[in-house]
């Protein structure tokens, strides 16, 4: 045993808290050991200073009180327990069956019904498969050879310089 647990077990012996055998085993040390004689003696004197000036608690009920309430409350529990635990009726198949069934069959007349058209985004496609964009400052012209084997695509960005920015540029 390190030198805490010995600590501890003779804070346990003053308090009362070891079993028969075992507080005589201490004991028996306090008797062969001074280091221990005088600890024992030292948290029996501050024992004895806190039990003088400790106020006496008492509680407003008797501890049969305090009981009686978790004993109500656990067969509170234990009834709520059974009341969820009955089998299911009808109404719960109905739930249960129909109304995911109704969900699935409404989320698939939503899917035919929708608009199978394809969002305007602004691109042009001539007839001789040139496919245009313009966004802001930013030209995308796509241009496709006759047998389609190549496709270049044309990206033109207009910069608004200004004379001296350009000046600056090139320097």
């Amino acid at each position: 045993m390190n030198e805490n647990e010995i600590q501890l077990k003779v804070q346990a012996l003053v308090d009362g808290e070891l079993t028969g055998p075992e507080a005589k085993e201490w004991r028996g040390r306090l008797e062969t050991d001074a280091g221990l004689k005088e600890l024992h003696a030292r948290l029996t004197a501050v024992r004895g200073l806190m039990t003088g000036a400790e106020l006496p608690r008492t509680l407003p009920e008797s501890g049969d009180f305090h009981w009686s309430q978790i004993s109500k409350a656990i067969e509170r529990e234990e009834r709520q327990a059974k009341h969820l635990a009955r089998p299911a009726s009808g109404a719960n198949w109905l739930l249960r069956w129909v109304l995911p069934l109704a969900g699935v069959a409404c989320l698939m007349l939503f899917l035919t019904l929708q608009q199978t058209t394809r969002p305007d985004l602004g691109i042009s496609l001539g007839s001789d498969h040139e496919l245009e964009l313009s966004i802001d400052d930013l030209d995308v012209m796509t241009f496709n050879t006759g047998d389609d084997a190549m496709s270049v695509v044309w990206l033109d960005y207009s910069l608004d310089l200004q004379q001296d920015e350009i000046d600056l540029w090139l320097d």
